[in-house]
């Protein structure tokens, strides 16, 4: 099993990247990077900041430059696929020390450096939601009051969307391990144990069974705080007869994975285990909803029906999709305001979350769409979970 994408698909991207470019009349392309979100710069150089933050610059033709902070370069030489790399204060750590004997560069600089000293005039922008002021401001004073900006996040985002087979191989991979180390915490996880110490039993598992990293803050908590959509693991004891939600995500070679399973220590009250059990259907429900070329809005809508039909409308928080691949959480969602169609080799997350005024859980794995269907990623315990 290869542990990480070849460097031909890093080369195929930026290919893909300037033949847009060049459709658009776009000079370049600005892509952005942090440490919990390390999508676009990881896609396209492999590279994944920790402390500081990075970026990549694809120009309409030649090579792409890798934008990293003053402290990064021996990391970013053995890591990335980009062999172009600049230091620059835009992306040093939130600390912004002076760093006064490391050599920088600017924007002006890499401007200069990709179009030949003409400079760039029009640029295109991904990331925006978490671009950084320092590099915005850089950006600005480098383009001039003749440069334009042009928000271009569905660049990379489109091309994101739909996967190659390496790639699906890697969330596959994720999957599989999500799903070991999902049966080892079952086993050893006890009533009385605290939320934090479950999670260590699972991340133990996670690394043990191969992952490179965990995916996400994985999720184990109990009680009133499975109402949260999002949370974190707490120094609460885990008790016998109370929801306990499962989030399970372990990365491979760059690509994320989430099982998400309910379970409870002990028999489930009827009433939660009517709801857990329809839960669980809804959420099988969707992949007969789902094939290349249906509509994305109406399998939300398929969705929303379901629950309306069975009398659950009002425990609906959201659902029934969302993109996965390098990020957990990534464009595009399944709302009822999706008008794009399914292609096949689009990878989602099937996030099925229920809440009531005392409790919620989640059902969750990934999936392809396929041209007849979908490929289901993780199945592990579909069932009632009672330990």
């Amino acid at each position: 099993m290869m542990k990480e994408l070849p460097a031909s698909e890093f080369q195929n991207r930026i290919r893909r990247i300037q033949e847009k470019l060049v459709e658009k009349d776009f000079d370049a392309y600005l892509v952005h990077s942090h440490e919990s979100d390390q999508a676009s710069v990881r896609y396209l150089s492999d590279h994944w900041p920790i402390f500081e933050s990075a970026g990549v610059i694809v120009p309409k033709e030649g090579e792409p430059i890798l934008l990293i902070g003053p402290e990064a370069e021996p990391f970013a030489v053995q890591r990335s696929k980009i062999k172009k790399i600049r230091k620059m204060l835009a992306y040093r750590e939130s600390a912004e020390p002076d760093y006064p004997d490391i050599k920088v560069t600017t924007f002006k600089d890499v401007f200069d450096e990709i179009s030949g000293g003409k400079g760039i005039h029009r640029l295109a922008l991904g990331d925006y939601t978490i671009l950084p002021m320092p590099v915005y401001d850089g950006v600005k004073e480098a383009l001039g009051t003749k440069g334009e900006i042009i928000r271009a996040e569905w660049i990379i985002s489109d091309m994101r969307a739909v996967k190659s087979e390496d790639e699906i191989a890697m969330m596959k991979e994720a999957h599989r391990i999500s799903e070991l180390a999902m049966e080892d915490l079952i086993k050893d996880m006890k009533p009385g144990m605290t939320e934090k110490e479950a999670m260590g039993i699972l991340y133990h598992a996670m690394y043990e069974h191969g992952a490179e990293c965990e995916a996400f803050p994985n999720y184990i908590f109990g009680g009133k705080q499975t109402q949260n959509a999002i949370a974190r693991a707490t120094y609460q004891p885990l008790e016998k007869e109370q929801v306990i939600q499962l989030c399970i995500g372990a990365r491979f070679g760059g690509y994320a994975s989430s099982v998400g399973r309910p379970v409870v220590f002990g028999k489930m009250p009827a009433e939660m285990k009517k709801r857990v059990q329809f839960g669980l259907d809804a959420h099988l429900m969707t992949y007969e909803w789902v094939r290349e070329g249906v509509v994305a809005r109406d399998v939300a809508i398929q969705f929303y029906d379901y629950y309306e039909k069975n009398g659950y409308a009002q425990y609906f928080l959201y659902g029934p999709c969302h993109g996965a691949g390098i990020i957990e959480v990534e464009k595009p969602w399944m709302e009822k305001t999706s008008n794009y169609q399914l292609k096949e080799n689009m990878t989602f997350m099937a996030d099925t979350f229920f809440t009531t005024p005392e409790y919620g859980f989640r059902w969750e794995d990934g999936f392809r769409v396929t041209k007849d269907g979908c490929e289901v990623f993780s199945s592990a315990r579909s069932e009632i979970i009672e330990l």
